[in-house]
């Protein structure tokens, strides 16, 4: 353990915490007070800190990202892309529970500052309810971390475009309900709640495409004819 340790910079205790919540699997022992651990062992701890480090995400998401992973695939483990893609999963998994999330739970999944989470809330992006976050609310905020985290400061943080959003996008939305509502020839017997569940998605799909289409061609606009 003692090697282990130096060979890390984990202290003795977070080791042993890793293998009590079966992030790390029990040594073999060789005495009451002793036991071997061998070079798998040493790349997986490596691999766990380096994630606890670099996506701050509770242990539990972590065991259950990397438990299936062979030892003899861990050298080989890009640990960066390995790294965003256990946020992904894990933060995928608590966007689509549906379940309000406490602050806590919010800052650690979307991997956000305290002062990011209440700029958000400053400038109206999240609207906590009695110290909760709706499932909206949270895949807003994740989407502020993966903009900020591409390079972008100050992404969404500045009022006029918070209120060029919320102006378009309500026309937008109304829009939408209008002519869904004018399409629909048997409205009374509509599930309103499995209408919108089925349609929201592909919606959100559409909408987003069209905004990313609009977007490369006034940048590619603008740095065009930046000269002029």
């Amino acid at each position: 353990m003692r090697d282990v340790c130096a060979r890390t910079g984990l202290a003795r205790s977070t080791i042993h915490h890793y293998i009590r919540e079966g992030l790390l699997p029990r040594p073999e022992k060789t005495g009451r007070n002793t036991a071997f651990y061998d070079e798998a062992f040493v790349r997986r701890v490596h691999l766990i800190k380096t994630l606890v480090e670099r996506t701050h995400l509770p242990l539990a998401a972590i065991r259950e990202t990397i438990e299936h992973t062979p030892d003899s695939s861990l050298a080989s483990i890009d640990v960066d892309r390995f790294a965003q893609i256990t946020r992904t999963i894990a933060e995928n998994l608590r966007m689509a529970s549906g379940k309000p999330l406490a602050r806590k739970e919010l800052l650690e999944s979307a991997g956000l500052r305290p002062g990011e989470l209440d700029g958000l809330k400053a400038v109206g992006l999240v609207e906590p309810d009695n110290g909760h976050y709706s499932p909206l609310d949270a895949r807003i905020a994740l989407a502020y971390a993966r903009i900020r985290d591409a390079g972008i400061t100050g992404a969404t943080g500045g009022t006029e475009i918070v209120d060029a959003y919320r102006k378009h996008l309500t026309a937008l939305a109304r829009e939408e309900a209008r002519e869904m509502v004018r399409r629909l020839t048997t409205l009374q017997e509509l599930d309103l709640a499995t209408f919108i569940q089925r349609t929201a998605e592909p919606l959100g799909e559409l909408v987003a495409a069209l905004h990313q289409k609009a977007l490369v061609a006034a940048l590619t606009d603008m740095l065009g004819t930046k000269e002029d």
